[in-house]
């Protein structure tokens, strides 16, 4: 039975595009909902989405954990009312995590890379025994997986100077340009940070490919799940 696929679409209006709106536009629509109200609501979608999504595929991974804990944390910072550094130090410290748990565990960057809901892994693992080439497909996978670790090192760095930048205002002076700022840096976010990390995540996938076609000696429709 095929799981469930998670809608890209679907992930961006509840993670990005409706929260902007919200936390952007909010206190302009509705003039007597308080800032932390919108504030409060526009981080309800994200935990929604990862509590729907959960629901229809039953299934969790390392990095949605830490991006739901990343939603949370903004949360508190927000109604602590704490110094938009910690905006910063939060945004830097998720992709930090992943890039660390993919740096010392091999097992991580297989599951996110090596995917069995991307690739035929029995099948390939199969052949690069028979081929006597499990050396070089194990190499292929340090290579990706490290240009990965790379890719969230990057994003780390850009996201903690990013909210530096962007994230000004204490939350106790004024929230509503709190969240006005936060919702520009939601929206900078993709083109300053996951346009340059998705470029290194294709630089990975491809590596991955081709290295794994040559130790394989498998046609390309035979590395896939989809037949």
């Amino acid at each position: 039975m095929n799981k469930k696929r998670e809608n890209l679409l679907f992930n961006i209006l509840m993670n990005i595009v409706i929260p902007v709106l919200v936390l952007g536009k909010g206190t302009k629509v509705f003039p007597s909902v308080p800032p932390t109200v919108c504030f409060v609501v526009a981080l309800a979608f994200p935990v929604v989405y990862f509590a729907i999504d959960f629901w229809r595929r039953r299934e969790v991974n390392f990095i949605s954990i830490l991006g739901f804990a990343g939603t949370l944390l903004t949360g508190s910072i927000g109604l602590m009312q704490l110094s938009p550094f910690w905006v910063a130090v939060k945004d830097a410290t998720i992709p930090a995590l992943i890039a660390v748990a993919l740096a010392v565990s091999r097992r991580i960057g297989n599951k996110i890379l090596f995917s069995d809901k991307i690739f035929d892994v029995a099948t390939i693992e199969a052949a690069c025994r028979s081929r006597g080439t499990e050396a070089m497909l194990a190499r292929t996978l340090r290579i990706s997986t490290w240009i990965l670790v790379a890719s969230f090192s990057v994003s780390a760095v850009l996201n903690f100077f990013l909210a530096r930048w962007i994230v000004v205002t204490e939350p106790a002076e004024d929230f509503d340009a709190f969240n006005a700022e936060l919702a520009k840096m939601f929206a900078l976010s993709w083109p300053v940070i996951v346009v340059p990390c998705m470029i290194f995540s294709c630089a990975a996938l491809f590596i991955l490919w081709r290295g794994i076609k040559n130790a394989s000696g498998l046609p390309p429709e035979s590395l896939t799940q989809v037949k």
